[in-house]
């Protein structure tokens, strides 16, 4: 079994790791600087804490994303998984990996890019996607035998290199690090929408572990658990270095953490420098694409059973790659809406599901009363931020966080909180209500 864990935890980190992971930290550390240390804690909180506690919370939960839903309604749990799925997977996930595989990844390699590059790059790309998802009992083996060991190796490689040749020392911080760096920290975990994403990586770590015999819930859940902790290791050693490497680049000039990737890989690797950084950027958006179509797949093959899985991956493939040639600035303009109205949702009922194992009574207020408030939050924030209502910008903007994208923390926080109460105080009622019967 540990030779199994060992490799479902690596092929974890493989789904998570695309290329926004990868060019979120060293520009977090490029900016913060010598408050790196701070920055990243906050990181770690968003990126890589709650992304682990949803593994644990699918695998215990043992129905994947629409069981976590279901505790509201059976209804909603059906709709909040198709959000879901549609969310990481064909309208943003997939063709997102591939166009950022595109785009970041050859735009110093290929001589030429316009648009019928991007199909072509596209055709190959998914071709490989296609290959790999059609067999789910060989995924652990493509994955965590052979591709997620290469992404680590280069990536370790280039930030060794960085840790003993540094360009330059730790300076200052630098704007929403000076004075926050904890808060700004766990807003960029945020927005990397790991855990919204491991809703559905984490069923296909589950599935791999019963394709191999382990079904007893004792050691199905432990199993997965020590998985995720391998990919949530791995996450935070490679995610510190890339920041470290942010922190000791001493170039200044750079927007975004692509440019200083590539600036870096050149100084490190020289002439290849720029090979290098494309090898990574496509293996890391190459290895979360095939994560996302085998996740989807086994997904509708639940729901439409009379349909094979070989059909649905072909599906999704053909659906990621038609989407994906419309280019990555339309598709993050129509994923936008979606993501903003799932992933605080997400977040409440991933949170709650987790207290939900440590509390010995149904949790029914608990789940229904925040999770509704954080969908009408998030409408409000849709509204607000598309002028589609100059009373719900009012009203969003009361909120604290809002300034933040975080305005349902806080009444959720409160509202959890009320109904754990609330369900306490029904458990007991309905216990009293048990003895009077048992006594009549």
């Amino acid at each position: 079994m540990n030779k199994i864990i060992i490799i479902s935890g690596l092929m974890l980190f493989s789904f998570f790791f695309g290329a926004g992971n990868l060019i979120f930290p060293p520009m977090l550390g490029y900016t913060a600087q010598h408050n790196m240390w701070l920055a990243m804690g906050g990181f770690a909180i968003t990126g890589i804490l709650m992304p682990y506690i949803t593994v644990i919370v699918v695998a215990y939960m043992n129905g994947g994303v629409e069981c976590v839903g279901r505790k509201v309604h059976p209804i909603f749990g059906l709709i909040f998984a198709i959000c879901i799925y549609l969310s990481i997977g064909a309208l943003y996930g997939i063709p997102r990996a591939a166009n950022v595989a595109y785009e970041i990844g050859t735009q110093n390699i290929l001589p030429v890019h316009n648009h019928y590059t991007l199909i072509i790059f596209s055709l190959l790309f998914f071709l490989i996607v296609y290959l790999v998802a059609l067999y789910p009992n060989r995924i652990v083996d493509n994955l965590g035998k052979y591709l997620t060991p290469i992404l680590i190796i280069m990536i370790l490689v280039l930030c060794i290199l960085v840790f003993i040749h540094p360009e330059g020392s730790i300076g200052s911080p630098r704007g929403e690090y000076t004075n926050a760096p904890v808060v700004s920290g766990i807003l960029k975990g945020y927005f990397t929408m790991d855990l919204v994403a491991a809703l559905a990586f984490s069923v296909v770590i589950v599935q791999t572990f019963k394709l191999n015999g382990i079904t007893d819930r004792k050691k199905l859940i432990p199993a997965v658990a020590k998985s995720g902790f391998i990919s949530a290791i791995l996450l935070a050693l490679i995610y510190f270095s890339l920041a470290y490497l942010g922190a000791t680049t001493s170039h200044s000039g750079f927007k975004n953490g692509t440019d200083i990737l590539t600036y870096n890989t050149l100084r490190v690797f020289g002439a290849y420098g720029n090979l290098v950084f494309g090898i990574i950027v496509i293996l890391a958006c190459l290895t979360t694409c095939i994560g996302l179509v085998n996740a989807c797949a086994a997904f509708a093959v639940q729901k439409l059973t009379k349909i094979s899985y070989k059909i649905f991956v072909l599906a999704f493939t053909l659906l990621g790659f038609l989407v994906s040639t419309l280019g990555l600035d339309l598709i993050l303009k129509i994923a936008v809406p979606l993501l903003t109205f799932i992933y605080p949702t997400s977040i409440v009922l991933v949170l709650i599901s987790f207290i939900s194992i440590f509390i010995r009574y149904d949790l029914k207020f608990t789940f229904v009363i925040p999770t509704i408030v954080a969908l009408i939050i998030s409408i409000l924030q849709i509204m607000s931020d598309y002028n589609f209502s100059k009373y719900a910008k009012v009203i969003y903007n009361v909120l604290p966080l809002s300034n933040y994208q975080l305005a349902w923390l806080i009444p959720c926080i409160i509202l959890t909180l009320l109904g754990i109460i609330i369900d306490y105080f029904l458990k007991n009622k309905a216990q009293e209500a048990l003895s009077e019967n048992h006594l009549s």
